[in-house]
């Protein structure tokens, strides 16, 4: 009789997924392309980013008052003031005079400095002023802050929205980013309708597609959803196929446990090489980790949670790190657990609580296991993870929660 080897855990699968994927260089094969800087919040910059002008461009003032030549106001002895005409509007500088600046108008030409209006009595044709002011005082030079040519942001940078002003400061209207994944989403089964209508019986709403791309949307990707594919080898083989050239990553699912209609393990091995198909993890112990021309396609199990709690689990890393992203940090809280929870040994579990206020701790209270059970998807605030060495966690345990 043939021996039925062990499923491998999570970690180990992940790792010979990442193995062949890195094997096929699909890890560093991350796309650039061209993005207006408006848009790029968020956005990995891929190449470094120079000023393309100086800023300031102009010379500038750098505080409401009056622009002057310093020369004209030197050799004031303690006490003595010196008065200069105030120009109209628009008249052309000339010496011994002075002309009405706000903080950012250009400097006229031939004037070097600025008097802070605080610092002079103006009857609207003349100013009174009794101290000098210095070549370049309250004046903003041209380059001041960047000069052109000057690296702005190194690759590899999360763009912040100060990031995003800073470029626009110095032209740089398009930079180049890491791509967006493209991930195309395969739902399949026979039984699986894509309408609002009323269902027959035996058949069910598709739900499970739309909220994988609304997941995988969420983490930066470009989500495009298939038609529904029956359970049929040939359909299944010729929509994978279709997809492949144009996506980044193709997610299927459903088919993947050992049904009489599941084909998407054999269709998978068909087309490419199947990494791992069974981890031992609960739910969802049936997803299939394969590679593809080069591209990862993933089996997912078709029941919600499952589907949900698999593709969090070895999808997301792997979507954050085509973008160049590190996941955002999971928070976690301790809580105490609300009962008595039995699992099996060997198998990491992931179970679904709903968290009730209490002191000092919040009480943790599984919710049902059923991996088709949608209501669990709404009604829990975090995870429970118990893992493969623990058969049992009692009342009151103390356990972690890693929430939502």
């Amino acid at each position: 009789m043939k021996q039925l080897m062990a499923d491998p855990s999570r970690t180990e699968a992940l790792s010979r997924w990442r193995d062949c994927l890195e094997q096929e260089g699909w890890m560093t094969s991350c796309r650039h392309e061209d993005c207006p800087i408006i848009d790029a919040l968020g956005r990995v910059i891929a190449e470094p980013v120079f000023a393309f002008r100086s800023v300031p461009h102009y010379v500038g003032a750098a505080m409401d008052g009056f622009a002057v030549r310093a020369d004209d106001t030197t050799g004031l002895l303690p006490g003595e003031g010196r008065r200069l005409s105030v120009l109209p509007p628009g008249s052309p500088w000339r010496p011994q005079t002075a002309v009405v600046v706000d903080t950012g108008d250009a400097l006229p030409d031939g004037t070097d400095s600025v008097i802070m209006k605080e610092h002079v009595v103006f009857d609207a044709q003349r100013i009174e002023f009794r101290s000098s002011v210095s070549p370049g005082q309250h004046v903003r030079k041209v380059g001041e802050d960047m000069l052109q040519g000057q690296l702005v942001l190194p690759a590899e940078r999360v763009v912040s929205p100060a990031d995003l002003a800073a470029c626009l400061a110095v032209g740089a209207d398009r930079v180049r980013v890491f791509a967006r994944p493209r991930i195309c989403v395969i739902p399949t089964g026979s039984e699986i309708v894509d309408s609002s209508d009323e269902l027959p019986s035996g058949s069910i709403r598709d739900i499970n597609s739309y909220m994988l791309a609304a997941l995988f949307g969420s983490w930066g990707a470009v989500v495009k959803r298939h038609p529904v594919v029956a359970d049929d080898r040939e359909g299944l083989w010729q929509a994978i196929s279709k997809v492949l050239p144009e996506n980044d990553m193709v997610v299927i699912n459903a088919g993947t446990s050992s049904g009489t209609e599941d084909f998407t393990a054999t269709v998978l091995a068909g087309l490419g090489r199947v990494c791992c198909h069974g981890v031992a993890i609960r739910p969802g112990r049936p997803v299939i980790l394969a590679v593809v021309q080069g591209n990862p396609v993933v089996g997912l199990p078709g029941y919600p949670v499952s589907c949900m709690l698999t593709a969090e689990l070895f999808t997301q890393e792997l979507i954050y790190q085509y973008q160049r992203k590190s996941i955002p940090p999971k928070q976690t809280v301790q809580a105490k657990l609300g009962k008595a929870v039995e699992s099996r040994l060997g198998v990491e579990e992931f179970l679904r609580v709903s968290l009730d206020r209490g002191l000092p701790l919040p009480q943790a209270m599984p919710l049902a296991r059923g991996a088709s059970l949608i209501s669990t998807l709404t009604q829990a605030q975090g995870l429970l993870r118990i893992g493969p060495d623990t058969d049992k966690l009692s009342a009151g345990e103390i356990v972690a929660i890693e929430l939502f």
